[in-house]
Formats: structure tokens, C-alpha cells, sequence
């Protein structure tokens, strides 16, 4: 009988490690604290470089330019820049997951998304044209989301299952810092000139730079990914629901509760000037308000949450807990006829969020299929469940706020509150995690 492999144990350890666990192994990088400051800092710098511009500065640009067809100019490059960052999230997300560079996996797609992102914005910056705006902006979605998908394919890569209820909870805070961030620069920068634009941009880029240098990685050889075809692109887009129906089951939640957010987001000025009787100028103030109430609860909730489910190993009821929230919240503006009864809403619909999002990303990393070799193309297949309700609520509302006559406000989040509810009921199928 031939002496075993001098190796053969530290082989099969190696097999038993989790990805995270091998990953830091290898760059001798531990996930503690100063690690997860950056990541989050990186992600909220992002957010900042292409939320700021979405929210604010993107619509005054076009207004300078086609003062009196603004609105639907906003409508066009708006609504082609979300069909390219559905699809930019997966595809980038898949050739990332591919990447053999010497720099790593992540970084190369983090650092140069987000460097063209900025070009990208500069261009809008200094557009002639609505369609120089267009191009400007589909670019900048391609970027950003390029760089996204890879910045959140670092959780399932490299954050261990016991704290990634805690980081999960801190990216679900990321956006809404990010939202009131980019309102706090456009105040300092003015709403004229290149600033409003460059500046949020710049954030990000330094933000992100300094964690891509602290972030280390395993380059991948090419031995060790499929070779590439043009047959990547449409995978990359398509998980099937039937082979991995955890991962379906977490899709359509999301989708459905994002639906009902979107209605929420959506309406919310038409609510305070048609249903309440506010004129547009004191709606506008009410509104400035009322999402700093919706930040406050969702930075809340999702914190909690996140740190919560970590000590408890548990996901599925939080996501259960935040939906069935999210509902009453809709409920209660449903109900209201006072300013009071919409803020409570929006306070309660807040909280309700931030317990979601603070889960939400751990959840589904725990069902994620091929988590260790497709991670960032599953996380921004998934991420479309955010993007698509923003297209789709316009388009089903008006079915609502048809009924009885017309802008019947109360039927609208009442489905609205039905859709949360549906979303809690559809993260109960999910059978792999707890």
C-alpha cells in the first residue's frame, strides 16, 4: 500500500471551507470592522454618484434644455436608462463573476464603472442636446450598475453567513443615506453648471478607491472559469425559477413589496395636492419632511434587523414581519384625511422597509444558486426585482385610482398594502433558509 499524499489533509480541509472563509485565507484579509466601514462607505458613495442626478440634478438638466417638453424628456431618457441598468446589473455582474485579472474579480469592474460613470456624468453636464443626455445617462446607468454588481457580490464572496445579517442591514440603509447625501451637496453645489454633477461623482470615486485598495483578492486563472461566448450575455440574464424556485421565491417577494413601494413613491405628491388639498408648493415642503421620516425609519429598521437575524440565524420572519409593516403603513395613508395620518404612514411604511432591506441581501445569499462561481450574476438578477416596480407601478396604478371614478387615492394603497402582504407571503416558500 503507497504512503498518502503528503498534502491530502490539508486538501480536504480546504474543500470544507466556505468561500468566505478560503477567501480570507488566501489574502489574509479578515472581515471585521475597518473592512466593513469601507465596503459600506463604497457602496453609499455609488449610490450617491448615480442617485443624486436621478433624484434632483438629471431633471434639471433637462429642464434647461427643453424647458417646455421637460416632462416628457425626462419620461424618455429616464425610462431607457432603467432598461439599461436592468440589464447592465446581470450582465456585468456575470462577466465579474468570469474576470481572471491580476487585480481580482470585483475591483477592476468596481473602480473603472464607476470612473466611466463619472465621464459619463460629465457628459450630461455639458450636453447641447436632450439626445446627448440620452446616451449620457444609459452610460452612466451601464457604469454605475457594472459597478454595483460587483461591490455587492462582495457579501456572498467574501462576508461570513454569521454577519451578514449585520453588514446585510447596513447596505439596506445605503441608498437612503445616499438620497438625503446627494440633497445635502445639491445645496452646497448650486442646481447650475458641472458641480451639481461632478461633485456627487467625485464622492463616489474616492469613496470607492479607498476600498478597492484595502480590498484584497484571489486572482482566478483562466483554468478555473468556462470559456467565455457570446452565449454569456442572454445567460446571464436568465436563472430558472424551476431548478432554483428558493431563489424565484425571494425574487417575487421583493418585486412585490418594491411594487408597492413604488406606488407609494410614486403618488405620494398627487396624495398630498389631490386627496389632502395641499397646493404644490407646501406639498413639495411636506414631502422634504416626510422622507426624512421614511430615512430615519428605514435606517432604523434595517440596522435592527440585520443585527437581530444574525443573532438569531434567522431570516424568513423578519422579511415576514417587514412586509406585513410595509402593509399597515399603506393602510393607515389609505385611511387617512389628515397630514398626521399620512406622516404616521410613511413613518410606519419606513420602518417597515429598513426591517426588509436589512435582511433581504442575507436572504437571498443563502439561496443564491452557484453562489462561489456566479455570485454577482445571481445579486443583480435579483436586483431587477428593485428596478422593474418602478416600471411597473406607473403602469397598474392608474387601474386603481380608476375605480369609483377617479383618483380614488385609498384603493391605490390599499393594493398597495396588498402587494406587501403578498411578498410576505411568498418569502414562507422558501424552504433553504430559516
Amino acid at each position: 500500500m503507497s504512503a498518502p499524499a503528503p498534502h491530502a489533509a490539508p486538501v480536504a480541509a480546504a474543500e470544507t471551507e466556505s468561500s468566505p472563509e478560503r477567501s480570507a485565507r488566501l489574502t489574509g484579509q479578515r472581515v471585521g470592522g475597518v473592512f466593513t466601514v469601507l465596503y459600506i462607505l463604497a457602496i453609499i458613495g455609488v449610490w450617491i454618484a448615480l442617485l443624486t442626478p436621478a433624484s434632483v440634478t438629471l431633471s434639471l438638466r433637462i429642464a434647461d434644455l427643453d424647458p417646455e417638453g421637460k416632462t416628457s424628456s425626462l419620461a424618455l431618457v429616464a425610462g431607457v436608462g432603467a432598461i439599461f441598468a436592468m440589464v447592465a446589473n446581470p450582465v456585468f455582474g456575470h462577466f465579474s463573476d468570469r474576470c481572471t485579472s491580476r487585480w481580482g474579480r470585483r475591483r477592476p469592474f468596481v473602480v473603472i464603472g464607476t470612473l466611466v460613470g463619472g465621464a459619463s456624468l460629465f457628459v450630461i453636464g455639458t450636453a447641447p442636446s436632450i439626445p446627448v443626455v440620452l446616451v449620457g445617462w444609459c452610460l452612466t446607468q451601464i457604469a454605475m450598475n457594472a459597478a454595483m454588481a460587483a461591490l455587492i457580490a462582495i457579501l456572498p464572496d467574501r462576508v461570513p453567513e454569521e454577519r451578514r445579517g449585520t453588514v446585510s442591514g447596513l447596505m439596506g440603509m445605503t441608498n437612503q443615506v445616499a438620497t438625503v447625501s446627494g440633497t445635502f451637496l445639491i445645496a452646497t453645489t448650486g442646481t447650475q453648471g458641472l458641480g451639481m454633477f461632478i461633485v456627487p461623482a467625485a464622492i463616489g470615486l474616492v469613496l470607492v478607491v479607498v476600498f478597492a485598495l484595502y480590498l484584497k483578492e484571489v486572482p482566478r486563472s483562466k483554468g478555473e472559469v468556462p470559456p467565455r461566448t457570446w452565449l454569456d450575455i442572454p445567460r446571464s440574464l436568465w436563472i430558472n425559477p424551476l431548478r432554483h424556485r428558493d431563489f424565484a421565491w425571494a425574487f417575487v417577494s421583493r418585486f412585490l413589496v418594491w411594487t408597492g413601494k413604488a406606488l407609494l413613491l410614486t403618488y405620494k405628491t398627487y396624495f398630498l395636492m389631490d386627496h389632502l388639498g395641499y397646493s404644490s408648493d407646501r406639498a413639495a415642503s411636506i414631502l422634504s419632511w416626510a422622507m426624512l421620516v421614511l430615512a430615519i425609519g428605514v435606517v432604523l429598521g434595517s440596522n435592527v434587523s440585520g443585527w437581530l437575524s444574525d443573532r438569531l440565524q434567522r431570516r424568513k420572519v423578519f422579511i415576514a414581519v417587514a412586509s406585513v409593516l410595509f402593509g399597515i403603513g399603506m393602510g393607515v395613508i389609505a385611511l387617512s384625511s389628515t397630514l398626521t395620518g399620512f406622516i404616521a404612514g410613511i413613518a410606519v411604511a419606513g420602518l417597515g422597509q429598513g426591517v426588509y432591506v436589512g435582511v433581504d441581501y442575507a436572504l437571498v445569499v443563502s439561496v443564491l444558486p452557484d453562489s462561489e462561481t456566479e455570485a454577482a450574476k445571481g445579486m443583480g438578477l435579483f436586483n431587477i426585482a428593485n428596478a422593474l416596480p418602478q416600471s411597473v407601478a406607473p403602469a397598474i396604478a392608474p387601474l386603481f385610482l380608476a375605480i369609483g371614478g377617479g383618483s380614488n387615492y385609498a384603493v391605490l394603497y390599499v393594493s398597495a398594502a396588498g402587494f406587501a402582504l403578498l411578498g410576505a407571503v411568498a418569502v414562507m416558500f422558501i424552504k433553504g433558509a430559516r
